[in-house]
């Protein structure tokens, strides 16, 4: 089972503008050189697949959420986007020269093995799939280990240590990583490097380039009390000038606090076999 999001039209001019501030397009650029045939698995309000075949690029959106799909083809006919499910999607095998996956992945109860799965089998030999996902950072770890989480939310934590509510959600044997929400229903996993890696490799893709991606967004949900450092409105991100600071200083390290991270992977071209 996945996640389906629930979209607002009114956002969708405000996402398109943010693929020039997100730090995806860079990679787009040098790992999905024009012309090629992409996909954005996952495409949501469809920001890319217009910012992209504005551009040049011929790009199919994949989005499991039917609303969103008749917003899409209402605000943009122009565009090519198909109703579906990444970990299962109606495209055939090897079509594709690039697919990006931004945030999909991390939407599976059972984990991430079957969107990626199906973002292999839907790429030509040789293709590259950028893909994206919450990662657990540095802050996440110490607040992990220290049940920060559970314990900052008051009202749940209340209920569960007096057995009226729902045990947390780390307790629950049925989810296989870092879950969030702390309490509740099921919104996404956070994957270590390793964990991200793996599953990535594990669908038989040869990682190119593995990294922190969406800094500032980690500071923004990590390392704002009361959202004093850095507030978001129309989807972007705006730091004081201390907030800008603190996230520049600490971006030395590279997985400190970021809330994403990407993968730039490959589909192996299958070897001619040997004549005997």
């Amino acid at each position: 089972m996945s996640t389906v999001f629930t979209w607002d039209k009114k956002d969708m001019e405000y996402l398109l503008a943010s693929c020039e501030t997100d730090g995806i397009l860079p990679y787009i650029e040098k790992y999905m050189p024009k012309p090629a045939t992409l996909l954005e698995s996952g495409c949501g309000l469809g920001r890319y697949v217009k910012y992209l075949s504005d551009r040049g690029w011929d790009v199919t959106g994949l989005e499991i959420n039917g609303d969103a799909v008749e917003m899409v083809k209402k605000q943009w006919p122009e565009l090519k986007v198909v109703e579906g499910d990444a970990a299962n999607s109606p495209f055939k095998a090897n079509t594709f020269d690039g697919i990006i996956s931004l945030g999909v992945i991390e939407h599976w109860t059972d984990g991430p093995s079957a969107p990626i799965k199906d973002i292999y089998r839907t790429l030509k030999p040789g293709g590259v799939a950028l893909i994206t996902t919450p990662c657990v950072n540095t802050v996440r770890k110490f607040k992990k280990l220290t049940w920060w989480y559970e314990l900052e939310n008051k009202h749940s934590r209340k209920q569960w240590l007096s057995n009226k509510g729902p045990k947390p959600n780390r307790l629950n044997k049925g989810y296989k990583f870092f879950t969030h929400p702390a309490y509740g229903d099921f919104f996404e996993y956070r994957f270590t490097k390793n964990e991200f890696r793996d599953a990535v490799e594990g669908a038989g893709l040869e990682v190119i380039e593995h990294g922190p991606s969406a800094v500032i967004d980690g500071f923004y949900h990590d390392l704002n009390p009361h959202q004093k450092l850095v507030s978001f409105k129309n989807w972007r991100f705006y730091p004081t000038r201390t907030g800008a600071i603190a996230n520049k200083l600490l971006s030395i390290f590279p997985y400190f606090h970021p809330h994403m991270q990407i993968i730039i992977a490959r589909k192996p071209v299958a070897k001619p076999k040997k004549k005997v």
